[in-house]
């Protein structure tokens, strides 16, 4: 009987393995780069440009908000040279308007004294009631003119100490009317009263008329006068010692256009109680005021025109000009 061989089996060996092949692994197809880091000499770069820009940004407004600013004030300023040329124009077309229609009225009336005398009287009237003698467009311009009978107001310059005291007694003491008469009159005569007080000025012109009497009597030449006539009642106001609010009241009764002559029919019983001139019965002197502005604008140009009345009209003796 024959035996079977026996074929050991065959033991695995891990050693004797043949390897593996690898096993293929597909690489990432995204990967987060590495932060870069910015050098520090680009970041000082990068914060200088910045502020060039903000400074040229800032320049360029500032520049522009100059000259929005100028081209403003140009315009301000031509507006308001063409308000204050409208204003002027109209303010002397309404002297010419009222005057023509004054003096055309009078030459009607050259032959009717009393007609001429009632013309002349109703004049001022409509004026304190609110009715301008002659008012007017033209395009945006406008004018209002007014009249004032001169004389039937008493005289700043004319009036002389006494005439002043006469009328200020109505208002106040007598010992301050006194005073401040004295003030007045000595400024009208020429001295200087900047630093002189009522008493000093009454006793300054004292001395100055006994003077004048003593060169008269013995035949010599007496110092001329100097006058410093009031230009505007303002001008009182600069006299020390005089009191505004007494001016104020009465500013009224009081002018420095007059002629040393008195209308009785129309001043007020202060002012003929004052009056050292003569007394006439009708006006012969007047002062228009014309105003002429243009709409929406506040310049107001005022002129006021004094005129002697005659027989053959309206003859120009003063005239003044001011913006309000």
């Amino acid at each position: 009987m024959m035996r079977a061989r026996m074929v050991p089996a065959r033991i695995a060996c891990t050693h004797c393995r043949s390897p593996a092949p690898p096993t293929s692994r597909t690489p990432p197809t995204s990967r987060t780069p590495p932060t870069s880091r910015t050098p520090p000499e680009s970041r000082t770069r990068r914060g200088v440009a910045l502020l060039v820009v903000l400074w040229t940004i800032l320049l360029l407004a500032t520049v522009t908000a100059v000259t929005s600013s100028a081209a403003r004030s140009s315009a301000d300023v031509a507006a308001a040279r063409r308000a204050g040329s409208v204003a002027r124009a109209m303010a002397e077309s309404g002297i010419v308007v009222a005057n023509a229609r004054i003096d055309s009225r009078l030459r009607q009336l050259a032959v009717d004294s009393s007609a001429r005398d009632e013309f002349l009287a109703a004049l001022e009237p409509d004026a304190a009631a609110g009715r301008a003698l002659a008012a007017d467009t033209l395009g945006d311009g406008v004018f209002a003119v007014t009249v004032v009978d001169v004389s039937a107001r008493l005289d700043a310059n004319d009036a002389g100490a006494e005439g002043w005291y006469q009328l200020l007694r109505r208002f106040v003491s007598e010992e301050e009317a006194r005073r401040t008469a004295q003030s007045i009159h000595a400024r009208v005569r020429g001295a200087s009263t900047g630093a002189m007080s009522g008493d000093a000025a009454a006793i300054a012109e004292t001395e100055r008329s006994r003077d004048s009497l003593v060169a008269a009597l013995l035949g010599r030449d007496t110092a001329p006068v100097t006058r410093r006539p009031i230009e505007s009642l303002d001008d009182l106001l600069q006299i020390p010692g005089i009191d505004p609010a007494l001016l104020a009241r009465v500013a009224p009764l009081l002018t420095v256009d007059g002629n040393g002559s008195v209308n009785r029919r129309a001043a007020p019983p202060a002012v003929i109680a004052a009056a050292a001139g003569s007394l006439v019965d009708r006006p012969v002197r007047l002062l228009l005021v014309s105003r002429g502005w243009m709409r929406g604008h506040p310049l107001t140009r005022e002129i006021e025109a004094v005129y002697d009345v005659t027989d053959d009209g309206l003859h120009l003796v003063r005239w003044r000009e001011r913006d309000r």
